[in-house]
């Protein structure tokens, strides 16, 4: 008589770890600091990934987090010579990247970056690097030589011998060639995440002001690459409906907010422009829902999620070409134009020369194209799937692989 087959349980799999290191981690500087968190937690949520946080930066930054955020990411010191003299400090460092199956590095130029992926390498683990847009040709033009000089000694070999590239978008694939990088790449976007049911009536109680106007948005850092001196200009000589109404919503960077309001007195648009400051959490999905076009005028971006977050609202968007979305023309959202002022005015004059239904169907698309492409657990799957061969593991099914 034979003995019952005796089954026997499989062996548990551990989550795997892949360590998110930046510099950044407030929303006061820009697209990495909002887009790597949302990355990390939709990535954790396929399953079998864990993906800790590493910020070199101060620790105040983590105060717009929630509270439950926080004890998945670890502030090191931003300082440069700490880095170099401080051995407690890398020990700290490189016992993490001991402990991950691999380091994903977002932004390039900065210590964060030289030091995570010499450690990696020390480590033995693999290690991938997303670029976020700065080595876009005009992004390169900013500090020229001391780019060019720091590139020649450091940042060339640190890109390298990154095991891939992750880029946002297949212009930024071509940045990385341009600049003669062979690596695999993989081109993975930027995601969101629409909140249900948006009410236009917080933002509006706040600046009452606005109440009955026609919103034009802009959300974005106030910085000189923005290209919102080429907006204002654009604003004043614009033929728009006497209820249109500019809303400039942002933290100020390196001073533009002066140059900005100064430029705008002089073009006597105190009455239809409007600066809020930064704006978060409900209050900017609230001034989205309160806006009928949305305008990015950027020289230079990665992948703006303020421009994914317009769409995912419905909301037709004026985009320049460095803004690196070519599907908003292609699908009818809106418009993608130079980086110039002129075309900034026929933008917004055809806008508003659209029907209360013809916008509405640019809406309509925008929303379409952010729901089958940019949502996060759309890109959370494709971010896990690299991971996962990064790790040994099959190709990526659902990625672009260059």
């Amino acid at each position: 008589m034979t003995s019952p087959a005796v089954a026997v349980p499989s062996p548990v799999r551990h989550p795997s770890c892949w360590l998110q290191v930046l510099s950044h981690l407030s929303p006061r500087y820009g697209g990495i600091a909002t887009s790597v968190p949302p990355l990390a937690r939709a990535t954790e949520a396929q399953g079998l990934l864990d993906c800790p946080i590493v910020g070199f930066c101060a620790p105040d930054e983590l105060d717009h987090l929630d509270v439950r955020e926080r004890p998945a990411i670890k502030v090191f010191a931003p300082d440069r010579r700490r880095w170099i003299t401080d051995i407690g400090l890398r020990k700290e460092l490189r016992k993490r990247i001991q402990a991950s199956a691999g380091v994903h590095i977002h932004g390039i130029w900065e210590i964060h970056c030289v030091t995570s992926a010499g450690l990696a390498r020390r480590c033995t683990r693999p290690y991938l690097i997303s670029a976020h847009g700065m080595l876009e040709p005009w992004a390169l033009r900013q500090k020229r030589l001391k780019k060019a000089l720091y590139a020649a000694l450091i940042e060339s070999r640190v890109l390298q011998r990154a095991t891939c590239l992750r880029a946002l978008t297949r212009d930024e694939s071509k940045d990385y060639r341009r600049v003669g990088l062979t690596n695999p790449i993989a081109i993975v976007p930027n995601g969101i995440d629409v909140p249900e049911g948006s009410d236009p009536q917080p933002f509006l109680d706040k600046f009452q002001q606005l109440a009955e106007k026609r919103i034009v948005a802009f959300l974005g850092r106030l910085h000189y690459k923005k290209g919102l001196h080429l907006l204002l200009p654009a604003w004043a000589k614009a033929h728009r409906p006497a209820d249109a109404h500019l809303v400039i919503a942002g933290p100020d960077s390196d001073g533009t907010l002066e140059t900005l309001t100064r430029q705008r007195d002089e073009l006597n648009l105190q009455d239809s422009v409007t600066f809020t400051g930064m704006v978060e959490g409900q209050l900017k999905w609230s001034l989205l829902a309160s806006a009928s076009l949305f305008v990015l005028p950027s020289y230079s971006e990665g992948f703006s999620v303020a421009v994914l977050e317009a769409l995912g609202m419905g909301i037709p968007v004026v985009v320049t070409v460095g803004c690196h979305v070519p599907e908003i023309a292609a699908r009818g959202c809106g418009w993608v134009i130079p980086s110039s002022s002129e075309s900034l005015r026929r933008a917004l004059e055809q806008f508003f020369e659209l029907s209360p239904a013809e916008a509405a169907q640019a809406g309509h698309h925008g929303k379409d194209l952010v729901e089958a492409q940019f949502r996060w657990p759309v890109i959370g799957k494709q971010m896990a799937e690299v991971y996962n061969w990064l790790e040994g593991g099959s190709r990526p099914q659902g990625v672009e692989i260059v």
